[in-house]
């Protein structure tokens, strides 16, 4: 992770919760889309997974057209904004990796009750105690997918915190560490560089919605 830089947002709304399988399919089935696997671990209220960046940005088109306002994937700034919920702590429950538990769905670190050594899964949305800002799961279940392209630091991060975006963009970004993570991976600074057509199972999204 690069040194921190000051960034002013402008306001937004952010999903409490990351995208479920109940809502990512009936978006497939209003678009003839193929539902995504969902590795035998349960869909509806599960964080939808093997979704690619293009996947999770056609679900913000699609929404934002049948509803008439305006929805997309958080920045980088305004994903690290809301997991931070004011905090300037490794985690957005402190700096202790002992108190993980029963704030996230990890391999090892969290003692979850769907992760462990011997095999991962993901959690139903909203099983764990949200942070501050009072949202869910910005730590482990689903790696969440984020508007912008890949760059090792920020140096040409925008003041406004406006998603970096490049004509070659060879990945994105991805944040929040996923159920087959450890602890560590969970940090709130902690950042993936995945190539926007991947998807696999410990990868989802959540959105934005613009207020003006």
């Amino acid at each position: 992770s690069a040194p921190a830089h000051k960034v002013t947002l402008k306001a937004f709304a952010i999903s409490k919760y990351e995208v479920t399988f109940e809502e990512y399919d009936f978006f497939a089935q209003s678009t003839n889309k193929p539902l995504p696997g969902d590795n035998g671990w349960g869909r509806e209220d599960r964080p939808v997974i093997h979704v690619s960046w293009n996947d999770a940005v056609a679900y913000t088109q699609w929404l934002s057209k049948t509803t008439g306002k305006k929805f997309r994937l958080p920045t980088e700034a305004e994903w690290e904004y809301a997991a931070r919920a004011g905090t300037t702590t490794t985690y957005w429950w402190g700096d202790e990796e002992s108190e993980a538990k029963g704030k996230a769905n990890c391999r090892r670190g969290c003692s979850s009750n769907f992760s462990g050594l011997f095999g991962s899964k993901t959690a139903p949305v909203g099983n764990y105690t949200p942070n501050a800002f009072g949202l869910y799961d910005m730590a482990g279940n689903v790696s969440e997918w984020v508007q912008d392209c890949y760059q090792d630091n920020y140096k040409n991060a925008a003041a406004n915190g406006a998603a970096i975006e490049e004509k070659q963009c060879t990945g994105r970004v991805v944040r929040g560490g996923s159920t087959k993570d450890n602890v560590q991976h969970l940090s709130t600074s902690a950042r993936d560089n995945i190539p926007s057509g991947y998807l696999n199972e410990t990868l989802g999204f959540r959105i934005v919605m613009e207020l003006n």
